[in-house]
């Protein structure tokens, strides 16, 4: 069982240096953590960020404050991604997931519940001082298991800053990962993006090469 004082203490962790960028981070994935009833979960036991991660965290440029970065990734991708964007940058994330772990559901949680505590105890050590980029979990579109419970989502209006809040942030242009190609939810917010702020989009992030 995780305690509400572990929860809120990772949740705290992951939130650190996210700033501006905070209205959309969620507390979703730690309450579900809380509250959620699977089998006992194992811990994280992984000491380093994995491979693909690694090589994609190496062909990042350097953070520049007028420009927000997105990444849409698998959920244990996007946390040691989250995690790596701390300690090479001292950058914060905006973890902007709704998806409610439940261990009958599409979303179950068994890798991201034990990463986002055990790499919470690391951040703890981590400055945040460098601006926050904004990180959605693409396994919201995961494909459904016959009989599982469907807790997948698609992002909203209110799932990711509008134009006029990028404008007070003094967000001048976007550029956007995402493991796979693009979802259609994705698509159409980069798409809103693109009628006022240049946007650049890498898809396969995730792929050698």
């Amino acid at each position: 069982m995780i305690s509400e004082a572990r929860a809120l203490g990772a949740m705290l962790a992951w939130r650190h240096g996210v700033g501006a960028l905070e209205p959309w981070f969620r507390a979703t994935p730690f309450a579900a953590a809380l509250h959620h009833r699977g089998p006992r979960l194992r811990g994280a036991v992984r000491a380093s960020v994995p491979a693909p991660v690694d090589r994609l965290l190496r062909s990042l440029p350097n953070p520049d404050p007028r420009t927000l970065w997105i990444f849409d990734l698998p959920g244990p991708s996007a946390l040691w991604l989250a995690f790596g964007v701390r300690r090479r940058f001292a950058m914060g994330s905006a973890l902007a997931w709704n998806g409610w772990y439940d261990p009958r559901g599409v979303l179950e949680g068994r890798s991201e519940i034990p990463l986002l505590f055990d790499l919470a105890r690391r951040l703890t050590r981590m400055p945040a001082a460098r601006g926050a980029c904004l990180i959605f979990d693409s396994g919201r579109h995961a494909e459904k298991p016959v009989g599982a419970l469907d807790n997948r989502y698609a992002l909203g209006e209110e799932d990711a800053p509008s134009l006029e809040h990028l404008r007070q942030m003094g967000i001048r242009r976007v550029r956007a990962w995402t493991w796979d190609a693009p979802g259609e939810d994705l698509s159409a917010y980069l798409a809103y993006l693109g009628a006022r702020l240049p946007v650049t989009l890498k898809a396969g992030a995730g792929r050698r090469g």
